[in-house]
């Protein structure tokens, strides 16, 4: 006898809003581009593409997050990816206790893959961080678990290390930059802030330091790199046309009382 496949009425919804997305938004190849988005993905998420395929908006990822920092895509961010799981780190951060990967019954998050413990890289925001107009305020890097990945250039301003950051969340969760400025629509209510390793904004701030500690305007050394607030909007899940690599470098949270030695890339393979 035939097997006869169940499915869900999440996943019938799931399919129904691809396919009218198939329509609405102009055929495949703009299907394509929104499954590409650049989201924030727990741990697990080898791609954004790869998520929006095999989840089935269960939930149970986010049900099992003990520091609630899982939730769904919102309809209004993405069509093609509504539902599928992101990150936001408001309620806390991520400490890689895998407990949203493991909960997925799909394979969307999984254990193993170059990208399975790197949420993304944080960014700062110059027109958002505090110690760009004053000095004072290091919370970020005294916040941050990770050795290495957030340092003070000679202004004292943060600099965010890539080969380090694994995108825990920590600095923007406790970064205070609402709190000492006066509100401004147009600027963003954090001074650092994660953004996937896929998305625009994270080349830009990359390229950005790079200039900056190349020696710009004639100063030597680390310089403060980052991007402007108009361009965290702009691109903070637009696909960039490649990803940064994942960190491969410190000593990192491996769940809630444990570290780990960062994964290097040997032959295409991590290992530890």
């Amino acid at each position: 006898m035939a097997r006869v496949e169940r499915i869900s009425r999440r996943g019938f919804f799931a399919v129904g809003v691809v396919g009218a997305a198939t329509v609405g938004l102009g055929g495949f190849e703009a299907v394509t581009r929104q499954a590409d988005l650049a989201f924030v993905r727990p741990p697990g998420a080898e791609s954004n593409a790869q998520v929006v395929a095999a989840c089935t908006r269960c939930g149970r990822c986010w049900q099992a997050c003990p520091y609630g920092i899982v939730g769904p895509v919102s309809l209004a961010d993405s069509i093609v990816g509504y539902g599928t799981p992101t990150l936001a780190f408001s309620k806390g951060r991520c400490d890689f206790c895998m407990k949203c990967t493991d909960a997925c019954p799909t394979g969307a998050l999984s254990r193993g893959g170059s990208r399975e413990r790197d949420l993304g890289v944080a960014v700062v925001v110059k027109d958002a961080c505090v110690a760009w107009d004053w000095a004072g305020c290091t919370v970020c890097k005294d916040e941050c678990p990770v050795d290495g990945a957030i340092e003070l250039d000679e202004r004292d301003r943060p600099v965010i290390h890539a080969d380090y950051c694994d995108g825990c969340g920590a600095c923007e969760r406790a970064c205070p930059s609402a709190s000492l400025r006066a509100y401004d629509a147009g600027v963003a209510t954090k001074g650092i802030v994660v953004v996937s390793r896929y998305a625009q904004t994270a080349q830009i701030a990359q390229a950005d330091q790079a200039g900056q500690g190349a020696g710009e305007s004639g100063q030597s050394g680390r310089a403060g790199g980052g991007v402007s607030s108009e361009e965290l909007f702009a691109g903070r899940t637009a696909p960039a046309v490649e990803p940064l690599a994942p960190h491969d470098k410190g000593v990192h949270p491996d769940g809630p009382n444990a570290t780990r030695e960062a994964s290097r890339s040997v032959g295409g393979v991590h290992e530890a």
